[in-house]
């Protein structure tokens, strides 16, 4: 079922299928900005300007400079057709440009909080902040390097340390999952996470924690809901 507005997103919730929204990482194939309405036409509705590297958009964490004309071309249209940007990737200077143009509600799908892993496709609290302010969702990544320091493998205590930090500083409307489990190694990801079937145990363990059966509904899915269907102009 391809998803091309509110109701259409509605619909799939309240029924038994199987559902999903298309989010473009590395916006590289689109050739040029006038062309984002062919994407659109064939259900994109999540785009990240750049991956690590830069191309002609944005410069992602491996790249210093910002954003290009073209690059803040792609937003304005990307605005126009309600799609939803995704920070993720950025680097910082590229990261606040890009917020700056946007104008729907911005997510990071997977990012996590540089305060607790110095790691540069974490973000800064300032930048955490600056999403939540605008309603948005910080998606945690199941990456070891994401969620700890040294080399050990990190542990379901890790993810909810960085769900906790973005909780305290962000509140609890603006943290979601977001797994990133496309293709790494089983060794890369924490103890108990192994495929994507494993992600209900993330809830099983901050549920232990204490937190409540409303804030972890959130958690894992609520909040990213919320957004897609602002941005999508249905509202909740």
């Amino acid at each position: 079922m391809q998803i091309n507005d509110g109701e259409d997103l509605l619909e799939l919730q309240n029924s038994t299928k199987i559902g999903f929204v298309t989010l473009m990482e590395g916006a590289e194939p689109i050739e040029e900005p006038d062309k984002l309405n062919e994407f659109y036409d064939r259900g994109v509705r999540i785009i990240g300007l750049a991956w690590n590297d830069r191309n002609r958009y944005a410069s992602g964490t491996d790249s210093k400079s910002g954003l290009t004309n073209e690059g803040m071309e792609l937003v304005k249209r990307m605005n126009d057709l309600r799609i939803t940007l995704d920070l993720s990737h950025l680097n910082e200077n590229s990261f606040w440009e890009a917020l700056e143009i946007c104008e729907t509600i911005p997510i990071a799908t997977h990012s996590n909080a540089r305060a607790i892993t110095d790691h540069p496709r974490n973000l800064k609290d300032d930048q955490l902040r600056a999403i939540a302010e605008r309603g948005g969702v910080i998606g945690l990544v199941l990456y070891n390097n994401f969620l700890r320091k040294g080399n050990r493998t990190a542990t379901l205590e890790d993810v909810f340390s960085h769900a906790e930090y973005i909780v305290d500083l962000c509140g609890e409307d603006h943290i979601g999952i977001g797994s990133d489990l496309d293709g790494g190694k089983i060794n890369e990801f924490p103890e108990d996470i192994r495929t994507v079937a494993d992600i209900p145990k993330i809830a099983d363990f901050i549920l232990k924690k204490g937190y409540s059966e409303e804030r972890v509904r959130k958690i894992m899915g609520g909040n990213f809901l919320r957004v897609i269907k602002e941005n999508l102009g249905q509202s909740i």
